[in-house]
């Protein structure tokens, strides 16, 4: 793995895949920092990272050990900036235009100096504290809910686990499924919103969050109703793989967020949460299907 430098036509023969860093701020950038919400549908003109590195080359991480930073910082992928940060990586799953893309799992820290939880400053030895306690549970920090994160939720010393937040593991599925299809975008209604199918059987919907710490200026979005949305998936009851706290299971009757699309390929329920993301895909459907006849409820 390289990166850092303009391509020059060996660093890949010899050394391996480029890590390529400059595609997550490009998302950062559209998804936090952003405030005029017209320019929001570019992101579905994303591409590339590094001008000249090509996607068979690359590798793309959402963020990485030294760029951490001791307080939230909007234009740094952290996970201080709590569910700003959370949807910026649901978004790196769902894009299906890279081939390779990198998660972080990490801890907490009030000083970018300090090591896992266990080891302290000064320290000369340390053995860090384990991740799963006895009864098999883990210690890690509990899916953001805001942004950035409580000030004392920030800083703790604690085990953070980035990739084990809620729609994650149903997202390694979705992209599974969907990475590399063609992308179309889906009209929405209103601004602040962006929808996309990838091929014909993957639909995804996000709504632009707002920062407490760095207000954007159009104040809250709210939940964002998809009833009416037309999309073009078969007919069904749709798991939010987005929405679950560990990966889909083929044959479940039940998700904590469902989309129903109607046999006319019109969504007659299902929304998105403010500041989320939401995914489904053909393989996501849920048992016990229902006929759903065009403008059914």
């Amino acid at each position: 793995e390289w990166w850092g430098e303009f391509p020059v036509g060996i660093h890949d023969k010899y050394i391996g895949d480029y890590r390529d860093v400059s595609l997550t701020w490009k998302v950062t950038n559209q998804l936090a920092v952003e405030k005029d919400l017209t320019k929001l549908p570019n992101l579905l003109d994303l591409s590339y990272g590094v001008f000249g590195i090509d996607d068979a080359k690359a590798v793309y991480p959402i963020t990485w050990h030294d760029r951490r930073t001791d307080k939230p910082v909007q234009s740094m992928p952290t996970y201080k900036n709590g569910l700003e940060f959370h949807q910026q990586q649901k978004f790196f799953l769902a894009w299906p235009r890279t081939t390779r893309v990198m998660l972080w799992g990490g801890f907490g820290f009030d000083s970018t100096q300090q090591g896992p939880p266990g080891c302290e400053l000064g320290q000369e030895l340390c053995t860090p504290e384990p991740i799963f306690k006895e009864d098999s549970t883990t210690a890690c920090m509990p899916t953001p809910t805001r942004s950035p994160l409580p000030a004392e939720e920030a800083q703790k010393h604690q085990w953070v686990c980035e990739h084990r937040w809620t729609g994650v593991a149903g997202l390694v599925g979705f992209r599974k499924a969907c990475r590399g299809l063609p992308v179309t975008k889906v009209e929405t209604r209103g601004q602040g919103r962006l929808a996309f199918k990838a091929g014909d059987e993957c639909f995804v919907a996000l709504v632009r969050g707002t920062n407490d710490w760095w207000p954007q200026g159009y104040g809250n979005l709210g939940e964002w109703s998809l009833a009416g949305l037309a999309v073009n998936l078969p007919a069904g009851r749709y798991c939010d793989v987005a929405a679950l706290p560990a990966r889909f299971v083929e044959g479940a009757a039940t998700c904590p967020r469902e989309v129903v699309v109607g046999e006319d390929g019109v969504i007659r329920s299902g929304s998105v949460l403010e500041g989320d993301l939401l995914a489904i895909h053909a393989g996501a459907r849920l048992a016990g299907n229902r006929r759903l006849r065009a403008g059914a409820r």
